[in-house]
């Protein structure tokens, strides 16, 4: 039967998804399967229907699952010589939606694939796929009206060229693809992160994504050692970078930009409510950025005396709001009262309706009579009210 219109997308997913069902083998694929594949540039095709080993090859031609899904139909090419254009990003959804696939989807090469028919194109084998850096995935496909096909860019981060730094397939000196950029670099970070978790935790660190360096890491399969060059310091510091990959071991010197977190003032261990802060309780520590506010105390001096009013926590920054000076009375005390004026000083007996530090006004209580009257601390148990001197005329 040819076709030779064009397919509803309905009709044409049912087929896909029923391919893929029907299409499956004895491979195993779990939760943690993830798979690598390319994308054709430039394809011919000698038939109007459009399959996705014509579009698609797998970085590892002995891919688990892959001969069972490589016949799947994915569209149909106009036969009056009308390029089909193919978008990589609206495919791998579709794909990860249908049953028995990985997880996981790594892709490789550019992002739009151009499909036209040509009823003398003799294809060749398809087990010429060159041997490249892996992990296992799967793929089908989907397409859009009007011979507009569409695949998915799905990014997870994981495969890598030989240790000469070429792609057999591409090679070294093709630029990385946005989405090829992305997932190195976000290897790289997460390098930094396990194996220098100082710099990690003292600088901000940024990989920039269009350096040359990248090209030599398009198909790692993970980071297995990642240093400086020499001691780090803030600005733009050189990695040596060492990952594997389905070739041997590949090494790449990188660029990383290094900008030093703030340096805040943290508490060296849990300190509660009430307790009289001392050099020893505190400690300098970088904090990302992201994570401060303007209440932050930066000076530790600022801190050294003052009374937690709350809980501090190890290694959190302190706001201005969680410290205060010590209470000297505290509600419910018995203090003594002084009333101070002419030169006469009075004392009596009361009892504290609030707390209060040095210098602040509270209420208190006499105790006989029982009168209520406003006081200043003075110290710890004495408040002070003071009087002006009669004025004699």
């Amino acid at each position: 039967m040819m076709f030779t219109g064009k397919m509803p997308l309905t009709l044409l997913l049912v087929l896909v998804m029923a391919s893929l069902v029907c299409a499956q083998d004895s491979a195993v694929i779990n939760a943690h399967t993830r798979w690598v594949l390319k994308t054709k540039s430039n394809v011919r095709v000698n038939s109007p229907i459009v399959r996705l080993e014509d579009v698609v090859e797998p970085t590892d031609p002995n891919m688990a699952g892959w001969k069972r899904i490589a016949r799947s139909p994915i569209g149909l090419v106009p036969v009056g010589g009308q390029t089909m254009t193919i978008e990589r990003d609206r495919l791998s959804p579709i794909i990860l939606a249908a049953e028995a696939t990985p997880r996981i989807i790594d892709w490789v090469g550019q992002d739009t694939i151009r499909v036209v028919y040509d009823k003398n194109y003799k294809p060749q084998s398809h087990s010429s796929v060159a041997q490249v850096a892996y992990t296992q995935g799967t793929v089908a496909g989907a397409v859009t009206n009007a011979g507009s096909y569409a695949t998915g860019s799905y990014e997870a981060g994981s495969y890598k060229a030989g240790e000469s730094g070429q792609d057999s397939q591409v090679g070294s000196v093709e630029r990385l693809t946005a989405s090829e950029s992305r997932r190195v670099v976000h290897w790289i970070e997460l390098a930094i992160e396990r194996f220098q978790p100082s710099i990690h935790e003292s600088y901000e660190v940024e990989v920039e994504a269009d350096q040359p360096g990248l090209a030599a890491l398009r198909l790692i399969g993970g980071v297995t050692d990642c240093a400086p060059v020499s001691e780090p310091h803030e600005g733009v510091c050189v990695f040596a970078i060492e990952a594997r990959s389905a070739d041997g071991t590949v090494r790449s010197d990188i660029s990383v930009r290094l900008s030093a977190h703030p340096t805040v003032v943290v508490p060296a261990r849990t300190l509660g409510r009430g307790h009289r802060i001392s050099a020893n309780d505190l400690e300098l520590q970088p904090i990302p950025a992201e994570q401060l506010s303007g209440d932050v105390i930066v000076d530790m001096d600022l801190l050294i005396g003052k009374e937690v009013r709350g809980t501090l926590r190890i290694g959190q920054p302190i706001g201005h709001g969680e410290i205060g000076e010590p209470i000297l009375i505290h509600r419910g005390d018995l203090i003594e009262l002084r009333v101070l004026g002419g030169g006469v000083s009075v004392s009596t007996n009361a009892k504290a309706v609030d707390s209060g530090a040095h210098g602040e006004l509270i209420e208190v209580e006499t105790m006989a009579p029982r009168k209520r009257m406003v006081a200043r601390v003075s110290t710890i148990g004495v408040a002070e009210i003071v009087t002006r001197a009669p004025i004699v005329r």
